[in-house]
């Protein structure tokens, strides 16, 4: 595998993970936990924060799967 493709999937999982803390955040901001570095926000600005870290969760996942499934060989049974 060349540096490339390693650097491409290493930025591919720095995404997902960074996304993944988004969504965790978000999500106790919404249930009212406080989470670090929040701040008051309107219960509807937060469900709308969510949805976002959400849907940028679901990119990071697919930019990642995509990354790492590149140049893979596929097994077929």
């Amino acid at each position: 595998m060349s540096v490339t493709a390693r650097s491409l999937e290493a930025s591919a999982a720095e995404r997902f993970v960074r996304a993944s803390r988004k969504v965790d955040m978000a999500f106790r901001i919404v249930r009212g936990e406080p989470a670090p570095e929040s701040r008051e926000i309107e219960h509807s600005l937060a469900v709308l924060q969510l949805e976002q870290a959400l849907d940028e969760l679901a990119e990071a996942e697919a930019q990642f799967d995509m990354s790492v499934n590149t140049g893979t060989p596929r097994r077929t049974n």
